[in-house]
């Protein structure tokens, strides 16, 4: 008696992924309660968040594949004190266009409470997703500086270093 094998092949389906949204469409078409269409709003909400997360990861890692080492383009000088940094200016023309093509952008907040001064740089995706970091310091009275410059020194320093 010999034995046979038969082979059978199953065809992997997907089925079509079906979004919150088109979730409250259908349930605004059959009729469903305020409170069932409340929720699957508050699903289309995290499922957006969640979506605009996954865009500003993927984004934030290709543009950190192509933004190179900043050379130091400054050179300060004062009694005692020499050395170098990389401008404010010299950072933003080589990582904006790197950020704009992969959808993203920054923008400072400064604020002032007694002595400190803080600034926090918030990093956008297009998709609506952001990130913020905060850094604070005492105003840099360093060399003559009047309060307003000691106030801009620091202003910039922290806006270079978020």
């Amino acid at each position: 008696m010999s034995a046979t094998t038969e082979v059978i092949t199953v065809q992997e389906q997907r089925l079509p992924v079906v979004t919150p949204m088109e979730m409250v469409q259908q349930a605004v078409t059959s009729g469903a309660g305020l409170d069932v269409v409340s929720k699957l709003m508050d699903l289309q909400e995290r499922w957006e968040a969640s979506q605009g997360r996954k865009a500003f990861d993927n984004a934030v890692a290709e543009a950190k594949g192509e933004i190179p080492p900043i050379v130091k383009d400054r050179k300060v000088s004062y009694n005692q004190t020499n050395y170098s940094h990389e401008s404010l200016g010299q950072i933003a023309s080589i990582v904006d266009p790197i950020l704009n093509r992969h959808g993203l952008s920054y923008r400072y907040k400064a604020s002032q409470e007694g002595g400190r001064v803080s600034v926090t740089c918030v990093l956008s995706h297009r998709d609506g997703y952001s990130e913020e970091t905060t850094l604070s310091a005492g105003a840099d009275d360093s060399g003559k500086k009047n309060s307003i410059q000691a106030i801009g020194s620091t202003t910039t320093y922290l806006q270079r270093y978020t």
